[in-house]
């Protein structure tokens, strides 16, 4: 099953968030449209590709 982006994801599409994590605001990535989502599915409602709810790097923590 091959998944393609059907340009509907632009509804959508999450607000900017200033200086923060998106995933903190519960914005999820679909990384095939390669755009944040606000939608309350696990599938993009585009193209029905596993949304990524994490980063893939974690931020370091420096203790001074």
């Amino acid at each position: 099953m091959s998944y393609s982006c059907k340009g509907i994801c632009g509804r959508f599409k999450g607000e900017s968030i200033p200086n923060g994590s998106k995933y903190e605001f519960g914005q999820k990535r679909c990384t095939l449209c390669s755009i944040f989502l606000h939608v309350p599915q696990i599938r993009c409602p585009c193209c029905n590709a596993k949304l990524r709810t994490n980063p893939r790097n974690k931020k370091k923590i420096t203790i001074s």
